[in-house]
């Protein structure tokens, strides 16, 4: 099932679940608030895009953090600490589904992640269907 990482009251994350919505896709949304991410969650996400992808820079919470805790983001592990104590640093919305991993929000951006591997997924259980046939 795709889940959405986010908070309830950004644009892009309100833009991303209406696209969802408007396309019948099923998903999960997880708030950053209520349930931030595993170390699990921040690390596998990791294996698909770079720390720097995940941290929202023009953000409130980063502009809002002191300059010496900025400086201390400097590989994947301080940037891993930094999302683990402050959730909402991460960049929203973050989107999960499969084995894939998107930041952000842009109807090309999820039109290209999902509806082309929805296709596929469709034609090759037609496929599937009609060999056990």
């Amino acid at each position: 099932m795709i889940q959405i990482y986010g908070i309830a009251q950004c644009d892009q994350v309100r833009g991303a679940r209406r696209w969802l919505k408007t396309h019948g896709l099923e998903y999960s949304f997880i708030d950053l608030r209520a349930t931030p991410p595993s170390q699990t969650i921040l690390l596998d996400w990791l294996k698909h895009i770079p720390f720097d992808s995940l941290i929202n820079r023009r953000g409130k919470t980063w502009r809002e953090l002191p300059e010496e805790r900025r400086r201390q983001v400097v590989d994947q592990g301080s940037a891993v600490d930094l999302m683990m104590e402050f959730p909402l640093v991460i960049k929203r919305p973050v989107l999960s589904w499969q084995d894939q991993l998107a930041v952000g929000f842009s109807d090309p951006l999820y039109s290209g992640l999902l509806l082309a591997s929805l296709a596929t997924d469709t034609v090759s259980e037609a496929s599937s269907s009609e060999a056990s046939s």
